[in-house]
């Protein structure tokens, strides 16, 4: 074995074992993509990025060693998106979906030799998944999202109106949608909200219902 294979095995084995240390953080979150999927993952990468360079040490036109990483880049893409699923106000799989993508590209910087530039980015995707997950489930624990749906007659002031009543409850507002009716001349307004743990959502719909104009309160 001589020593451009040596350095073949090299950038391969490192790919796979920074892939590994991202994949088995996930792992231990129990999702869907762990392990095996971001050590094949960086694996591919690399090798797609050494198959790149030797293409271009083989053509005498020198092709572009980019244009194949590039396709990694936007073709991993499809594979993140397997990884997120929706389950009523909750998205799960995005921050696996960000691992994948980010591991193709420690492959992609193994493969071309740029491997401290990989090493760093492993350390700073465990910061990002384990460290800052401890700090946001510790900033946000005692809360819950809700959805509440109003159903009521066209009115200019009731967004503000019900963002209100979710204040003084000390509920966040995080998103708002409004449809509206033209002939009815009546209005849907679905807000989501970041509720405490302690709130009374039987004295929030009542408090809903009391505005003027509204027709009908659910709750999800």
């Amino acid at each position: 074995m001589g020593s451009e294979d040596l350095v073949m095995a090299g950038r391969l084995s490192l790919s796979a074992l920074l892939g590994g240390i991202v994949g088995f953080e996930r792992e231990m979150h129990h999702q869907s993509a762990g392990l095996r999927t971001h050590m094949i993952v960086g694996i591919g990468a690399c090798l797609v990025m050494l198959v790149s360079l030797h293409m271009n040490d083989m053509s005498p036109t020198k092709a572009d060693p980019g244009r194949l990483a590039a396709q990694v880049v936007a073709g991993v893409g499809f594979l993140g998106a397997g990884a997120i699923m929706r389950s009523g106000l909750s998205i799960r799989g995005l921050t696996t979906a960000a691992c994948l993508w980010t591991v193709a590209g420690m492959g992609l910087a193994v493969g071309c030799g740029f491997w401290k530039a990989a090493v760093m980015a492993t350390f700073l995707v465990l910061v990002a998944t384990y460290v800052f997950q401890k700090l946001e489930t510790r900033l946000s624990r005692g809360r819950y999202l809700r959805r509440f749906v109003v159903h009521a007659r066209e009115s200019a002031g009731l967004v503000g109106a019900l963002e209100a009543v979710l204040h003084r409850a000390g509920s966040e507002v995080r998103e708002v949608d409004i449809q509206r009716s033209v002939v009815d001349k009546t209005m849907q307004v679905a807000i989501t909200a970041s509720c405490p743990e302690n709130h009374d959502v039987d004295q929030l719909s009542l408090a809903f219902s009391a505005l003027p104009d509204v027709e009908r309160v659910e709750i999800e």
